[in-house]
């Protein structure tokens, strides 16, 4: 199974050349977490009408993916990406000690992104940039 990062879904809805590419070569599941779908809802503006088509498209993408949740198993272990991140002197976001700890407690050790400076920081993530 193999994880797409917020940027990856955007760029995925914007046709963007370079996310096609690697899509065309993903032969497996694919999966995301509900703070990737916060993330993008954050996004839009429900009272945009130019937002409503990108909040249906965004529903349906979710629909048709794996998406995994905030347990207390995985709100541990992004605690202690976070912690262990902070105190070598590399803190990223908490978003993104969220997802990555939901994804690795879940089994799910690769993560499509644009993000590679946050994600590369995260001990058994593999990421696959584009």
């Amino acid at each position: 199974m193999i994880a797409l990062d917020t940027t990856a879904i955007i760029d995925f809805f914007k046709k963007e050349e370079a996310i096609l590419k690697v899509f065309k070569k993903i032969n497996e599941p694919i999966a995301s977490t509900i703070i990737n779908y916060q993330e993008i809802m954050f996004g839009l503006d429900f009272n945009n009408s130019n937002h409503l088509e990108e909040e249906e498209y965004y529903d349906k993408f979710f629909d048709n993916i794996f998406i995994f949740v905030l347990d207390k198993l995985s709100s541990k272990r992004a605690t202690d990406i976070f912690w262990n991140l902070k105190k070598n002197g590399n803190p990223i976001g908490r978003f993104d000690c969220i997802i990555s700890g939901i994804l690795l407690s879940n089994g799910v050790d690769k993560i499509i992104t644009r993000n590679v400076k946050h994600f590369q920081k995260i001990k058994g993530l593999k990421v696959i940039s584009y």
